[in-house]
């Protein structure tokens, strides 16, 4: 008897608890994620485009007349309001760049990102880049001209060359209070953009598709967003389907080639677009010959060079010299070299590692790692 009025209080005690807990999370299900408030009567179900997440809104904050230009959910207190009419809600307003000095700070420390880490594979433009932090009137206002024309639905950045007195320029526009991880992502973009319009072939870039275009560009914001470790950033790159799913076969081009490959593909390759059916296909290029000799190979040929970076042949072969602006590269079994840069070989079941040592007029001479022994190579029309 006594035992039993002692260990009933306890037992209630805890059901009681347990309300308390289930009430508590029911109540926090129930609250408005913009006000706070406990939803009394219909409870609207919105996404925050930032994390992906819904959220439960009242409907007096679903009423709201303004929207979040970032993550497009009402703002009611704290926000901050942009010249061109656009809301920034107290959340993403601190981590936007909404000052124009530390925007075009960051655009140069962003290129000298991109130019320090892509070095070996890309040779940006030399030219000065002049770069404007612009409202989103004034950058859609870039594309009314012709042949500035655009298939992205949320225009982020833009970039121009502009010749002047033989003198190319470039102007970079980037739209105004974007997110810091965001900003730099654009502004790699960007970026990229110039150097295909310095390094690949003007007959290339009128072949290449226009989302194969956009996806190489994202491939090289995607991979700094890598190497910085800005993992947010690298889910919003993902999600922005703008290049048709391009950016996703870039991504495994990579992986699979590496950006040697892809960069060869840009500027050489057979196809307009990535294929979804043959990711070899990356490996298909093709040289043009050049009666100023820029660039000597007499044939299409297929890439030649493994996943693992083996190039599968019994002997080396040199297959084209290209030169730009004093840089020499050469084509040694379909795989693009410079000066210094090594390379796996095959030759019968083992596998040598060759250097690049000396590019000339019309031969290369490699060196054998191992065994120390130089060979020189002659085109193969000579």
């Amino acid at each position: 008897m006594c035992r039993e009025l002692r260990t009933f209080p306890a037992r209630l005690l805890l059901a009681v608890l347990a309300i308390f807990a289930a009430v508590s999370a029911f109540g926090d299900i129930e609250r408005c994620a913009i006000c706070g408030h406990e939803i009394l009567d219909k409870v609207y179900f919105l996404t925050d485009k930032v994390t992906e997440e819904k959220k439960h809104i009242c409907g007096a904050c679903a009423d709201l007349p303004n929207d979040c230009y970032l993550c497009s959910l009402p703002v009611k207190e704290g926000y901050v309001s942009l010249p061109d009419g656009r809301f920034l809600c107290a959340r993403d307003a601190r981590t936007a760049v909404i000052d124009e000095n530390a925007a075009r700070t960051l655009a140069a420390e962003t290129m000298e990102a991109v130019e320090r880490m892509f070095s070996r594979f890309l040779s940006f433009p030399e030219a000065s880049i002049d770069v404007d932090v612009v409202d989103r009137v004034n950058l859609r206002e870039l594309f009314k001209f012709p042949g500035n024309d655009y298939t992205c639905p949320n225009v982020l950045g833009y970039i121009q060359p502009v010749t002047n007195h033989a003198e190319i320029r470039y102007k970079m526009s980037l739209l105004s209070a974007l997110p810091r991880a965001e900003l730099k992502a654009v502004i790699a973009h960007e970026y990229s953009h110039a150097w295909v319009f310095h390094n690949v072939p003007a007959r290339r870039q009128k072949a290449l598709g226009h989302d194969a275009h956009e996806g190489f560009c994202e491939l090289i914001a995607y991979l700094l967003m890598d190497a910085q470790q800005e993992s947010e950033q690298k889910k919003m790159i993902l999600r922005n389907h703008y290049t048709r799913g391009q950016i996703d076969l870039f991504i495994e081009a990579e992986k699979r080639f590496g950006l040697n490959e892809i960069v060869d593909w840009m500027k050489y390759g057979t196809d307009s677009l990535l294929s979804k059916e043959d990711a070899n296909r990356v490996r298909n290029v093709e040289m043009q010959t050049s009666a100023q000799g820029i660039v000597k190979s007499p044939n299409f040929y297929p890439r030649a060079q493994a996943a693992t970076g083996v190039t599968d042949t019994r002997e080396l072969r040199l297959k084209g010299i290209q030169w730009w602006q004093g840089r020499a590269l050469a084509l040694i079994n379909n795989r693009t070299m410079a000066v210094g840069e090594e390379f796996r070989f095959r030759t019968g079941e083992t596998n040598e590692e060759v250097r690049c040592v000396f590019i000339g007029k019309d031969s290369v001479k490699v060196l054998f790692v191992k065994s120390g022994k130089e060979q020189q190579l002659f085109l193969e029309h000579r």
